[in-house]
């Protein structure tokens, strides 16, 4: 009370003396306007910090632009002053400016910031990041806003990402989906797309610059995804020869490490990055209760078990560039991932027919080895005009992905089964040609077009080997009714045309995207070989219109369609029986889903807070969805089959507000319903899904920020299932020391409790069950990070470059 008393009364105190002082003051300032805009295209620069000093050098104060690049500052009184203006990806502009005091509002007009980083000797600058930025046709989060950066792996930030969730098996949907498109700099690579659970429970956070989620796709980014890209931005680094090191450990035995280094040599300019490290998942425990429909004798049944899994990975990378002359740019790059992942688990079953007797009842243990990696390439070409942001370019990639899957299982039956031990091999293989060629063109201020062509080919071969175990000869021995091979190529051609339309406050954007792909496969089993093939043609549209309404109001509204193609993992007929009485495998007969999309969004922004609401409608007519069935002997199969009507109809909001660089707060919550249905039977499920998250980031004591955060999410609908809902916390504060060079960090995730319970339901005509998982959550962690570097180097890459997406059922393993 005495401390509430004391803050009432200096603050009394305080209104008073402004109140006594502020006659002469406001006759004194003077308010400076003017705007930010890239010397090069003339475009706005959202979110740049402006810096007021002295003509000694004094800092006066600083402001954070809008999102048009406006801003707002007031000078004391006249004089000699010196105006610094930054933004990250610019180098830092000082303009020196002269105040007579005849007006009280000056404009300064346009100030131009050219691209890449420079940090100036004369006076250190800090930066107002936005840890929010909700952009016209994207939102982007701000790693290097966030303090958590520096001791989270990717996943951790992806569940404060705005219209993100992960669930308990640690899947990441994008507005409620599975199936989206991810991406790595614009472009694709196999690394990220196959392996994505797997790199972003192991990347560290501090390798990204920032988050991109776009729910309604330009043309000029493939159609495939139906809930929309997630774009992953690495650090470019273009301030020279620099680089980082980071180290960190937890509670459950993981660890991740690696560096960054880059370099620049007159026209030419290196990158390259190495991580590693090991993800551990300490014991949980499993337990289900079945009720079989279609079988009196094995009526109900019930498992409990529990399993372990750790897994290593390593992930390099490297980027080069030449820069020919002025007009003209030749990119290389690289990246490679290698991971395998160890899983031991164990397990009891038990069936009782009708009246409650047991029938069957046997143990299972596993014991399952995975290796699998990519390698990703690239080199484009752009020549680039006079005309501000006029580009062609030119790109070729090319991604490969082995996969091996090893997996060995041993029953021991204790009533009415049969003993065996059995191992089941899989050997896959991706490879993915792409060339493309893209156009642009600003006509003028008011009209721009954009188009190009793409060729996509996709080859997937899977080759399986089954063998039992003899103990008479102690022999594996191969299985040959057991072959299940595949051999796949998919063709895809592609065409876009886009125009852009700006007059004042209005900016119109219609394009298409025509898509024509050719699938042909070899599906190979013991009954014989079987060939496959389809041919199908889709014209995309995309209409979008934006309004810059008065005092910072954006209102968007658009239309387009999504794809999605089924990618090998839900294509590949590979049988996993690892679990006798849960069989999971592919259809190499999906087809390609249709989506249509609508959404409206308003947007508001300041130099101290940002506001987002989205809308969304979605429709779809063949959606593909997972499917389990239980036959008589109580085994449950499950595959993929085109077979759901999806409506889903969609509300998020976002909100964030920065108190300069001592105070960040964020709120992100997002609520859907879905209705699911099957046409030819009367399977249909619906419900209220949601998800959201709410934190802060508050500045201790100089160098010194602590950040906390809690999640919720859950309730999402599938045509057999709904998720449950669940919550996270995590807590932590890192520490930076020599100028900013070192940082320590210490973080804690779940303090309020060591384990989770994951509970889901299934329903389907043949059967019901309930299911239970309980892992470990409880974990902390401390990481420590160091940058060095000595002078500038920009590694330029060419910025229209291959916008690509990846098939489906690859952002993310299927559960099998």
């Amino acid at each position: 009370m005495k401390q509430l008393s004391f803050l009432i009364l200096f603050y009394l105190f305080s209104v008073f003396s402004a109140s006594l002082f502020a006659q002469r003051s406001a006759d004194e300032r003077i308010t400076l306007v003017g705007s930010v805009v890239d010397s090069l295209s003339g475009k706005s620069v959202e979110y740049p910090t402006v810096t007021l000093f002295t003509d000694s050098l004094k800092l006066v104060r600083a402001v954070a632009g809008a999102a048009d690049g406006r801003f707002t500052i007031e000078a004391p009184e006249k004089g000699s002053y010196f105006i610094y203006v930054s933004q990250i990806g610019y180098v830092n502009t000082r303009k020196e400016i002269h105040i007579d005091g005849m007006q009280r509002r000056v404009d300064l007009g346009k100030v131009e910031i050219r691209e890449g980083e420079n940090m100036l000797r004369e006076v250190t600058i800090t930066a107002v990041r936005p840890l929010i930025r909700n952009e016209v046709d994207k939102l982007t989060y701000n790693l290097e806003a966030d303090p958590q950066t520096a001791t989270s792996t990717v996943l951790d930030i992806l569940r404060k990402v705005p219209m993100l969730s992960v669930d308990g098996d640690d899947n990441v949907r994008l507005n409620g989906e599975t199936n989206y498109k991810v991406l790595m700099n614009g472009r694709s690579t196999g690394m990220i797309v196959r392996n994505f659970k797997d790199v972003i429970k192991s990347m560290p956070a501090s390798s990204i610059k920032s988050i991109e989620v776009i729910t309604n796709p330009p043309v000029r980014y493939d159609s495939e995804g139906i809930g929309g890209i997630i774009n992953i931005i690495t650090h470019s680094r273009p301030s020279g020869y620099n680089g980082s090191l980071n180290l960190g450990t937890n509670t459950l035995g993981g660890f991740n490490g690696g560096g960054y280094i880059a370099a620049q040599a007159g026209k030419f300019a290196i990158s390259s990055n190495l991580h590693a490290g090991k993800f551990v998942s300490r014991r949980s425990t499993s337990a289900s209760e079945t009720e079989n429909f279609v079988s009196e004798e094995y009526r109900y049944s019930s498992s409990h078990g529990e399993s372990k899994n750790q897994s290593m990975f390593y992930r390099f990378g490297i980027e080069a560039s030449y820069e020919i002359d002025t007009l003209n740019l030749l990119t290389l790059s690289g990246w490679g991932y290698l991971g395998n992942s160890l899983g031991v688990g164990s397990s009891f079953f038990e069936a009782r027919n009708m009246n409650n007797q047991l029938t069957r009842k046997y143990a299972r243990t596993s014991d399952s080895k995975n290796i699998f990696g990519s390698g990703s390439g690239s080199v484009s070409y752009q020549r680039t005009y006079k005309k501000p942001d006029q580009n062609l370019t030119f790109s070729y990639s090319l991604d490969v992905s082995p996969e091996k899957q090893d997996a060995t299982t041993i029953i021991e039956p204790e009533l009415n089964y049969l003993s065996y031990s059995q191992r089941s091999i899989n050997n896959a293989m991706g490879y993915e040609h792409t060339a493309q060629v893209d156009y642009y063109d600003p006509l003028s201020n008011t009209h721009q077009i954009e188009t190009g062509l793409k060729y996509i080919l996709r080859q997937s071969i899977s080759n399986t080997e089954v063998k039992l175990y003899n103990e008479l000869t102690d022999e594996w021995v191969l299985d040959m009714s057991r072959v299940n091979d595949l051999d796949y190529n998919q063709h895809i051609a592609h065409v876009y045309g886009g125009y852009v339309f700006k007059k004042k406050v209005v900016t119109a954007r219609a394009g298409f995207r025509g898509e024509y792909a050719f699938n042909d496969g070899l599906s190979k089993s013991a009954q014989g070989d079987k060939e496959f093939d389809n041919r199908q043609f889709n014209l995309v549209p995309y209409v979008n219109f934006t309004f810059m309404l008065n005092k910072g109001h954006m209102l968007t509204v658009g239309y387009t369609q999504r794809l999605n193609r089924p990618g090998i993992w839900f294509l590949n007929p590979y049988v996993n029986d690892v679990d006798p009485m849960n069989i999971s495998y592919g259809n190499p007969n999906l087809n390609t889903v249709v989506r249509n999309a609508f959404s409206v969004g308003h947007r508001k922004s300041s130099q101290k807070w940002n506001l987002g609401v989205n809308l969304g409608a979605f429709f779809t007519t063949n959606n593909i969805e997972r499917i389990s069935r239980m036959d008589a002997e109580g085994v449950r199969h499950s595959t993929y089959e085109n077979i759901g009507k999806n409506q889903r109809y969609q509300l998020n909001v976002n909100f964030s507000y920065r108190q300069g660089q001592k105070l960040n707060v964020y709120l992100n919550g997002g609520s859907s319903y879905v209705h699911v249905s099957y046409s030819e039977s009367d399977m249909s499920n619906s419900g209220l899904g949601f998800n959201g998250s709410l934190g802060c980031n508050l500045m201790l004591w100089k160098g010194s920020t602590m950040y906390a955060n809690a999640f919720v999410f859950g309730g999402d609908i599938s045509l057999q299932s709904r998720n449950p809902y669940m919550y996270r916390t995590n807590f932590g504060m890192n520490q930076r020391f020599l100028k900013d060079k070192l940082t320590i960090s210490l973080g804690i995730t779940d303090p309020f409790r060591s384990k989770d319970t994951y509970r889901i339901d299934y329903l389907d005509s043949t059967f019901k069950s309930h299911v239970e998982f309980t892992q470990y959550v409880r974990s902390a962690n401390v990481g420590a990070s160091w940058r060095f570097g000595t002078f500038n180097a920009n590694v330029r890459k060419a910025r229209k470059s291959s916008s690509d997406d990846r098939m489906e059922g690859g952002n993310s393993t299927p559960n099998r």
